[in-house]
């Protein structure tokens, strides 16, 4: 190969380090474990070798037991003053072993409007709803389309009890006459299109009613007791106008959209809990085996689910291409290496060591492993000779 062809293509290969993207350290825990009727021999190897990794390493390595202390053992552990090894029964791959996504989230009252862009920006299909910490409910895409495509009560926006503020937000309103505080509470949305005479036929007291720039209109909804009046293509509203409705207890809004794409945006004002799910949810907890949610999910219409913290609390986020990425238990095994003497589970964890003074028998690893096995009279011989061989 060319000379100059060898250096044209090193230059492709060569990155500059301000482009590398420095390895995150893993920082998953290794237990350190011996068998489901532990002993005090499983026990006082598991303490100590934990310890001796940790001090070679500067790692995490945790001491576990698989089962309930023995009288013995604990006697053993109470004289030296060493505290119990955790309790580990089970080493399955569990929801807090996988990436949690803290995806969007927004409260009860948002609109839905905000809500289908929340959902765009973070390119998700399903929203969470939350009271404080708490999920009080989902919505997906797929909701709110079907709620444009199922409205036709043109009272929609007081049923949801929509408030004055998603209005002027969805509308990109100015409150002329009137508080922004408080919610609809009654009326039905009317397009003051025909004569003064003509709304008087549909109307109601509390109604909603979109207008332009129409004097008459204007005052015929005010005098026939309209809760709201919205006034589009940000036409002026005559000082008449805006006395009256004070005195009517009107309110009025100030839009630049038209009165078309008033009719079409008001709906989207409506709060999303007027869709959201907020009874039955399916959700899953930091504990929960991965093998005992799967089916559940490929059972549901949903995408994601929602996953609470030890407290309750909405904690984010899961979908079945999450488990892609979930990581095993990280096990050394002490005192034994029998599938059947060991934790539950443990076909499903990474079994990085081995260190025990029995017979080799039937643990199937992931790859190769550092084991140490030497006919002494216990596993802490072993332990204590590794320690002697660090210094």
């Amino acid at each position: 190969m060319p000379e100059k062809r060898k250096k044209n293509l090193l230059k492709k290969v060569e990155k500059d380090p301000k482009d590398l993207v420095p390895k995150k350290e893993d920082t998953t825990p290794v237990y350190v474990i011996g068998h489901k009727q532990p002993d005090t021999d499983s026990i006082c190897a598991a303490i100590a070798y934990a310890n001796l990794k940790q001090k070679i390493t500067g790692k995490k390595y945790i001491p576990a037991r698989a089962g309930r202390l023995n009288e013995e053992t604990r006697s053993v552990l109470k004289k030296t003053g060493v505290p119990e090894p955790m309790l580990l029964d089970d080493v399955r791959t569990q929801v807090k072993d996988i990436e949690i996504r803290r995806i969007a989230e927004a409260s009860s009252d948002t609109s839905m409007k905000k809500a289908w862009e929340r959902m765009k920006e973070a390119d998700v299909v399903t929203l969470c709803i939350l009271k404080g910490k708490s999920l009080e409910g989902l919505i997906t895409t797929g909701d709110i389309v079907r709620s444009y495509m199922d409205i036709y009560d043109s009272d929609f926006v007081s049923k949801a009890g929509t408030s004055y503020q998603n209005i002027l937000e969805t509308l990109d309103g100015k409150m002329i006459v009137g508080s922004k505080e408080g919610c609809i509470e009654k009326g039905k949305v009317l397009i003051a299109a025909g004569s003064p005479e003509m709304l008087e036929n549909f109307f109601e007291s509390g109604d909603i009613v979109l207008v332009g720039n129409r004097y008459e209109t204007q005052l015929c909804a005010i005098e026939l007791d309209a809760s709201l009046l919205v006034v589009c293509g940000n036409a002026e509203v005559a000082n008449t106008i805006q006395k009256m409705a004070k005195e009517h207890g009107t309110r009025i809004i100030r839009t630049p959209y038209d009165t078309y794409s008033v009719a079409r945006l008001i709906n989207q004002s409506v709060p999303i809990h007027y869709f959201m799910k907020g009874d039955g949810l399916v959700y899953f907890r930091m504990n929960d085996y991965i093998e005992d949610i799967q089916d559940v999910m490929a059972q549901m219409r949903y995408r994601y689910f929602p996953i609470l913290d030890e407290n309750g609390d909405y904690a984010g986020m899961i979908s079945r291409r999450n488990f892609l990425g979930a990581k095993r238990k990280k096990l050394i095994l002490v005192d034994h290496n029998e599938k059947g003497q060991a934790v539950h589970g443990v076909e499903s964890a990474d079994i990085q060591e081995i260190i025990d003074h029995h017979r080799a028998a039937s643990v199937q690893t992931l790859g190769p492993i550092y084991y140490r096995g030497e006919p002494l009279g216990s596993t802490c011989t072993i332990v204590y000779e590794m320690y002697r061989e660090h210094g």
